[in-house]
């Protein structure tokens, strides 16, 4: 009976495609701290006092009123006697999905039959297919980039750098999901195409509710759990349909949070690429969609 089961299932992956994976998202974390170090150590320091001829040490300046804004945000800086959460933090939940969506996925162990276990279980008690995940795949990322505009409303950030933020993210997420599925070929639940890990439908739910939750949660807290919700319905969802497992929902889930948090740490350092903050210099990014494509488009002025 057991032999059964694994031939109707689909195989796993090959350790060496599971590697590239676990290789790509670490290369992506590492470059993203790496970046966010150099530009926080090349930004200018306070000019000597014209009085005293002396530099004025660090110590009597806020990292804000040193770095900018931007450099402040993205390192989580607060004014001495605050706690400070550590970038390594933003870190801990996207792992725990990833990890948890490798092992379950590639692994032959108790956690992989949940896989299994969950798809019988849907596949006798549901029938029929719901089609709001296809709508929740445009519609978050749409609602977290044009939330802003509306009168009342007030993003963390301005138009251009949600703009900057929402094309990063989007663009680690796409390519990171992307190479997995060609990379681990898994089937469907439903059979036939090859391409389910990871679940990219809610690898963008997540992305845009966690960007959600990062620009709006100073508006107001529901703003972010009602993303978080819809991405959660998101995944249901595909797992309900048997489009995907529930380590591919998982997996997609902690690429979307990680994609967010990539996106904005990232931020600072198109500021210096672009020279958005230098006087005379210009810089706007726009979405360009037409029939069958869509991108984004960038133009600076020096």
């Amino acid at each position: 009976m057991q032999n059964k089961q694994e031939k109707n299932n689909p195989r796993p992956a090959p350790v060496s495609a599971v590697r590239a994976g676990i290789r790509f998202t670490a290369i992506l974390i590492i470059f993203a701290g790496c970046c966010q170090d150099l530009m926080c150590r090349t930004d200018t320091l306070p000019k000597p006092s014209m009085t005293s001829n002396r530099l004025i040490t660090l110590e009597y300046f806020h990292p804000e009123a040193i770095y900018g804004s931007s450099c402040a945000e993205m390192t989580g800086a607060k004014p001495p006697g605050k706690d400070r959460k550590t970038i390594g933090t933003k870190f801990i939940l996207p792992a725990v999905f990833i990890a948890y969506g490798t092992a379950a996925r590639f692994n032959r162990l108790p956690v992989r039959g949940l896989d299994y276990d969950i798809d019988r279980e849907i596949s006798k008690h549901v029938n029929r297919r719901y089609a709001a995940d296809d709508y929740f795949e445009y519609a978050m990322p749409a609602l977290a980039y044009g939330l802003g505009f509306i009168p009342g409303v007030n993003g963390r950030h301005s138009h251009r750098d949600r703009t900057l933020v929402m094309a990063t993210s989007l663009i680690v997420m796409k390519g990171s999901v992307e190479a997995l599925k060609r990379a681990t070929a898994v089937e469907r639940p439903e059979g036939g195409r090859r391409n389910s890990f990871p679940s990219g439908h809610t690898a963008v739910a997540m992305m845009s509710a966690h960007i959600l939750y990062k620009e709006y949660k100073g508006t107001s807290p529901w703003i972010g759990a009602g993303g978080y919700l819809v991405a959660t319905a998101t995944g249901i969802l595909r797992m309900t349909n048997r489009a995907h497992w529930a380590s591919d929902v998982v997996m997609g889930a902690g690429i979307g949070l990680l994609s967010a948090e990539i996106g904005y740490m990232m931020l600072p350092v198109w500021h210096s690429l672009f020279g958005i903050s230098g006087a005379g210099r210009q810089f706007t990014a726009l979405p360009a969609i037409g029939a069958g494509s869509a991108g984004i488009s960038l133009a600076c002025r020096f």
